[in-house]
Order: structure tokens, then sequence, then C-alpha cells
């Protein structure tokens, strides 16, 4: 009984812990120049941001849609470093749709 009770207290903290990390996440604000700089350079490439998102890490997961291709971007906000940029041909009913 008393291993019951240990388990079900830690996930009662872990959940807590959670809540309050995820709410302590800040939404990415489109008016940092980071964002922006991207937005310009991805627009003049033929993309069109779909959505920005901060990781739990604080970073910038941006995934943005050309014609044919989608590119999944995560950005390191205060220096602005590229960590990754993943290229991939969009599925067939999204092509239709865009």
């Amino acid at each position: 009984m008393r291993l019951i009770v240990l388990i079900f207290l830690s996930l009662l903290l872990v959940s807590v812990g959670v809540f309050l990390f995820e709410d302590g996440i800040a939404e990415p604000d489109m008016n940092d120049p980071v964002l922006q700089n991207l937005a310009k350079q991805l627009s003049t490439e033929g993309y069109k941001i779909v959505s920005v998102e901060s990781t739990w890490l604080g970073r910038f997961k941006v995934e943005a849609h050309s014609r044919i291709y989608e590119r999944e971007i995560i950005l390191a906000p205060g220096a602005g470093t590229l960590l990754r940029d993943d290229l991939s041909p969009l599925e067939k009913n999204n092509v239709d749709g865009d």
C-alpha cells in the first residue's frame, strides 16, 4: 500500500511540475528580429511560414511550406543560430490543398 501511495504522489508531483513548466514557456513573437529575418529569407525562397512554436529548451520551431516542400527549422533565439533545417516533400494531399 505504501508503494502505491509513493507512486501516486510521485506522478502527482511530476504532473504539477510539467503543468507549471509549460505555463512558463513564452510563445514566440513574430516581432523578434531573428524570426523576421527568417521569414524574409523563407519568403524569397518561396516558402510560407505555417507555424512557429517554442520548444521546452526555449528554441523556436518553425514549419514552412512551399508548393512542394516542407521545412522544419529549429533556431536558438538569442544568437539566431540555426540548429536544424529539415527539408522533405509535402504529402500529396497537402500539395493539392496548397
